[in-house]
């Protein structure tokens, strides 16, 4: 059994287990995690998740715009060269298929028990997202034979599309069940969860509703775009549930401290550990990524200060750039980390050692409702002016708030800087939303905020993003500016952008389960099927 330290706080999840091992995570030991309570369990899953999701996010933090090589530094390989290959990204899959156990051993061990429904509708929520975003990298994987142990040792890979369908079953039934929960006697003695027994909500199960249905609108909204899932899809907006999406940010602490192996993943990730060592010498922003902040594209020193070192003079490159001109470095700390030092807390996306881990930021959700709003799904009545004015503060929001997760603007001083940010960049519709008059503009506005609201913090999600709309745009086939693409300059991708289309299973599938992989898959032109 995995141990929870000081009841909530784990390390990294391991990401080195075989295939097999992944499928088979079951102990038989009378002390394993399938028959301890759900309260020991839960907590050490979803700070798994939290986990999970930085494993994604630094993972694709050069494949998405972000990062770049530094000059004097070699030995990139295949991110400047982008030819990754089957040993490339294995931990987004051993990561998530073990997280994913977690809550298959929460369900496995109460699924008798009519008094746990909120603890296993939790489990069932947070496999739909694992298993979407696995979905969302991989297209086809093993998901109604996975996590089954001996029982399946071979298991079959679903279709993207019926494994998208399955999970927005769950997410139904899981909200059904919660509320049913909610509605029963005292007598049916439904066990409440307890708030140091969830580092997300804290046992607010109306909390957990509105984080379903976000990712129910997120999943659709990608179905509804295509053109085979549309008429499915498309009805189904209607079935969103009336108690809305997520009115916060989506933050997982358990307490993050700063100790060794205890830290919030993504400051130990863009800042330095827990005893001051800096984790990003050899990386820097782009000069692509700046231009929505420097005025290139966009002026925005109001988010760009606040996550950009020495803005808007932070030292940037282009990927694959490795000429004489390639910059160094920042010195001494990182470029995504702000604060006077590493022992004081600050703003910005690497706040400090104790802030929460975002699974799903307001932003992103108020966004995903003005582009449904947009295209028709919902109705607005401003084709989603109002959701894009309230995604793009929930942005700045959040990058405002500090190492406790508490927001340091009011309501009012965000409202202030958003006039600012419109009146800022006049005559430009990716901001001024009442300029973008048609549906290919306005999708090109809500995608390139959503792309900025994400970027350094859910790198692979806005990445998605990119891939499913073609915003931001960037340039054909990777011209040499660097602030019209993100592609790298050293990339043989064949793709008319010179990107990655999508990442290949790892080679333990091919090892360990040759007779269900997908073969002639490329990372060129095979696409997510979305």
């Amino acid at each position: 059994m995995k141990k929870i330290i000081n009841g909530l706080l784990i390390g990294a999840i391991a990401v080195g287990f075989s295939s097999c091992e992944k499928y088979l995570d079951v102990n038989t030991n009378p002390n394993s995690a399938t028959s301890v309570t759900a309260d020991l369990i839960l907590p050490q899953a979803i700070v798994g998740s939290a986990s999970v999701t930085n494993t994604f996010s630094q993972n694709y933090n050069f494949v998405s715009g972000s990062f770049a090589n530094v000059g004097g530094v070699g030995g990139y390989g295949a991110t400047l060269t982008q030819a990754f290959t089957t040993s490339s990204f294995n931990g987004l899959w051993t990561s998530s298929y073990d997280n994913l156990q977690d809550y298959q051993n929460i369900l496995d061990a109460n699924a008798s028990d009519p008094t746990t429904v909120y603890t296993t509708s939790i489990a069932r929520i947070m496999t739909a997202y694992g298993f979407a975003r696995l979905v969302d990298q991989y297209n086809d994987i093993p998901y109604s034979d996975a996590l089954k142990g001996r029982e399946s040792l071979s298991p079959k890979y679903d279709k993207a599309a019926d494994i998208y369908k399955a999970l927005i079953k769950e997410i139904d039934e899981s909200i059904a069940a919660i509320t049913a929960g909610q509605a029963a006697p005292a007598t049916a003695e439904i066990k409440v969860v307890a708030s140091t027994v969830d580092p997300l909500f804290k046992g607010d199960m109306n909390k957990w509703k509105r984080f379903a249905n976000t990712l129910k609108l997120r999943m659709l909204v990608k179905m509804a775009g295509v053109p085979d899932l549309n008429t499915y899809a498309v009805p189904l907006f209607s079935t969103l549930s009336a108690i809305g999406f997520i009115q916060d940010d989506a933050l997982v602490n358990p307490g993050y401290l700063k100790e060794p192996g205890r830290q919030n993943p993504n400051f130990a990730s863009l800042a330095s550990n827990a005893t001051n060592v800096r984790s990003q010498g050899q990386a820097t922003t782009t000069k692509w990524m700046l231009t929505f902040y420097n005025g290139n594209k966009i002026s925005d020193a109001g988010r760009g200060s606040v996550i950009f070192r020495n803005f808007p003079n932070t030292p940037s490159n282009q990927l694959g750039d490795e000429t004489s001109a390639a910059v160094a470095a920042i010195a001494t700390y990182t470029a995504w980390f702000t604060g006077t030092d590493f022992n004081t807390p600050g703003l910005g996306v690497a706040k400090y050692s104790t802030q929460g881990q975002p699974i799903f930021l307001k932003a992103e959700a108020d966004l995903l409702v003005a582009e449904a709003e947009a295209r028709g799904y919902l109705t607005s009545g401003d084709f989603g002016a109002t959701s894009f004015e309230n995604g793009v503060k929930a942005s700045y929001n959040y990058l405002y708030k500090n190492a406790s997760d508490a927001t340091t603007k009011t309501s009012a001083e965000v409202s202030t800087w958003f006039t600012s940010y419109v009146t800022t960049n006049a005559g430009n519709a990716l901001v001024d939303y009442s300029l973008a008059t048609t549906l290919a503009e306005r999708v090109e506005a809500i995608s390139t905020q959503k792309y900025i609201a994400l970027a350094n913090i859910m790198n692979d999600e806005g990445f998605n993003e990119y891939r499913r709309t073609g915003f931001p745009r960037t340039v054909t086939a990777g011209a040499a500016s660097p602030t019209l693409t993100f592609a790298s300059r050293s990339s043989v991708a064949t793709s008319p952008d010179k990107i990655i289309t999508r990442v290949l299973y790892p080679q333990e599938e091919f090892n360990l389960n040759p007779s269900n992989v997908p073969t002639g898959i490329s990372l060129y032109s095979s696409k997510i099927f979305w």
